[in-house]
């Protein structure tokens, strides 16, 4: 049976039609802001760029997007901080204008108008703080600090419970080895819950308060090219670390919150100091493990 947000806390999407277009849109607009970087950058001898210019001008998605794959890998093992420049070009929020037109497409105007659909009120939807990310995942150990454990992601954003995930891999990892994120279905229906702040500061669920979860029932993403999914703030997940040696996975999300119903005082997020998960519920906010 196809997973759905009501039962499980997350689904696929179904891309095609107006979506994939856009998608379309936006993944060839990163490929082109790759190469201003590397010609900013000055990083000229980049193996195939010039390749990876007329492949842009010309070609496909399919033959884009591997020599695209190698100009990240090559960036990021000539100036690492280079591939900052494009998560900061998807991040808080995004710029590219085919990023911010995904919103509005029907395929997702229609899953965020089922998923908030409630005849009790009318919903107030807005975009939260932190809510737009482009993550960029190069191969190495270094990069692991970055994978979140079992969390949700409603305590790094706040704003309200009431919010939807959207989830977009923007490069072809097939097998999932380059990483991604694995869903712990049914999960969102434990409501907020009992979190701590692990290693790295990470908020994490504290699972030991729950004796019925099961670890082993999850659903893994696939990681194919401009694989998408929708998925509840409050389902559990974590993300997957890259194994490879030669990939890149740059995965897109984007975020929705209704503040009509389930807020935190005045809607507040993480752009205001006073806006802390362990503030606003102390109750939840437990010591960590061990």
């Amino acid at each position: 049976m196809r997973p759905t947000l009501a039962s499980d806390g997350w689904e696929p999407v179904s891309v095609q039609g107006s979506l994939e277009r856009c998608i379309e849109a936006l993944f060839r607009d990163l490929c082109a802001y790759t190469l201003v970087i590397a010609d900013d950058g000055k990083v000229a001898t980049l193996p195939a760029l010039e390749r990876f210019r007329e492949s842009l001008a010309e070609g496909t998605t399919a033959e884009i997007e591997p020599l695209f794959q190698g100009i990240l890998l090559g960036l990021a093992r000539e100036n690492r901080k280079l591939l900052g420049k494009l998560y900061d070009l998807g991040t808080r929020p995004m710029k590219l204008l085919s990023g911010r037109a995904l919103f509005f497409t029907p395929e997702i105007e229609k899953i965020i108008g089922d998923f908030f659909a409630d005849g009790a009120h009318r919903p107030l939807l807005v975009s939260p703080y932190n809510g737009e990310t482009l993550h960029v995942f190069p191969p190495g150990e270094e990069n692991f600090r970055f994978n979140l454990p079992v969390h949700q992601d409603y305590p790094y954003l706040l704003q309200s419970s009431r919010q939807l995930t959207f989830w977009l891999n923007l490069t072809n990892n097939f097998g999932a080895k380059a990483g991604g994120v694995r869903v712990f279905p049914g999960t969102h229906r434990h409501g907020v819950a009992r979190t701590f702040a692990g290693e790295h500061g990470h908020y994490e669920v504290a699972t030991d308060s729950y004796p019925e979860f099961n670890p082993s029932v999850f659903q893994d993403s696939d990681g194919n090219l401009f694989d998408m999914y929708a998925v509840d703030s409050l389902t559990w997940h974590t993300s997957l670390r890259n194994e490879t040696e030669d990939q890149v996975r740059i995965t897109y999300i984007f975020r929705v919150s209704d503040i009509a119903d389930g807020r935190v005082p005045f809607g507040m997020d993480r752009a205001t100091g006073e806006a802390r998960f362990e503030d606003l519920h102390a109750a939840l906010y437990v010591a960590a493990p061990g």
